[in-house]
């Protein structure tokens, strides 16, 4: 599924804005009221872009109504295994949470804007999408290290960060030339360059935690509402966004519930807390990639 040009240029001016604001925002507020509204934020639109994922496979797949509640048991079974996994083999859960989000925020960026190979803009979307991850993680690599061993006690090598920005950042450039290298706008490459400079402002000025709500809640969580919306109801109206929040209210305070819950008795603990916060968007951030993988293809 694409957005048309004028919706996507909207929104990414409305996004510019509220990156300045949220930026300002940083400068002038205490770290620990940045946590507090980057939580609210992440527990809401963060949250809620992936609460209709029961409603969108229904429409991906064909299925009927009736199949909602076996639906629905199959998804929670995955999430349950994807907190197992982070359980017993942290390491490689970790890794894949990586990957996937990194692909899938490069997907998002990308889907309406790029057009070409399946193979080759599948590996563009993963190199832009870690490409941002890394830059975020390089900004913040003394805490990163701390939540990355408070879940698989492995110390992470100096500068592994910066070398993982620079190598994805060249490969999705070569790929974004190649991709486009018939109708390459110079325009779009300089917005693009922009961006990238905009986040590595943001990743360096706010803390680590509300500098990844910047992104994942203004650049990512609310396109894909706007995508998912559309795809689901035709048009992203007020009476349609209604009917995705209702339709998806159920999981949605269920995941916050149940977060909520777990991040109030590790509160004295920020590293532990992350860790765990990072641990649960993974575990639901797996079925989530997967489902808007096959929305995107349909």
């Amino acid at each position: 599924m694409k957005n048309n040009k004028i919706i996507f240029s909207n929104l990414r001016n409305k996004a510019l804005i509220g990156t300045f604001f949220f930026l300002w925002l940083a400068i002038f507020s205490e770290e620990y009221i940045e946590n507090i509204f980057a939580y609210l934020l992440i527990l809401s639109f963060g949250i809620i872009h992936g609460a209709n994922d029961i409603k969108l496979i229904e429409k991906v797949g064909g299925f009927k109504a009736a199949d909602f509640l076996k639906l629905t048991v199959y998804y929670s079974v995955f999430i349950l295994f994807n907190f197992m996994l982070f359980y017993f083999v942290p390491s490689l859960a970790l890794l894949l949470f990586v990957l996937f989000s990194g692909y899938h925020f490069g997907e998002q960026h990308w889907i309406s804007k790029i057009t070409g190979s399946l193979a080759l803009r599948s590996v563009f979307f993963l190199s832009y999408g870690l490409c941002i991850l890394f830059l975020l993680f390089n900004a913040h690599h003394t805490l990163v290290d701390e939540v990355i061993y408070n879940i698989t006690s492995i110390a992470m090598p100096d500068k592994l960060y910066l070398i993982a920005f620079v190598l994805n950042g060249v490969l999705a450039l070569v790929l974004y030339i190649i991709l486009n290298f018939r109708s390459l706008i110079i325009s779009d490459y300089v917005i693009e360059l922009f961006l990238i400079l905009v986040f590595f402002i943001v990743f360096n000025t706010a803390s680590l935690l509300w500098s990844f709500t910047i992104y994942f809640i203004l650049w990512h969580s609310i396109p894909s509402l706007v995508d998912q919306i559309i795809f689901l109801y035709g048009s992203c109206t007020k009476k349609n966004i209604l009917k995705y929040v209702k339709s998806s209210f159920f999981y949605w305070i269920f995941a916050v519930i149940s977060l909520g819950v777990a991040l109030f008795f590790l509160k004295d603990t920020f590293e532990q807390s992350l860790a765990l916060f990072f641990s649960f968007l993974a575990a639901i951030t797996f079925p989530h990639v997967i489902v808007i993988k096959k929305l995107n293809n349909s």
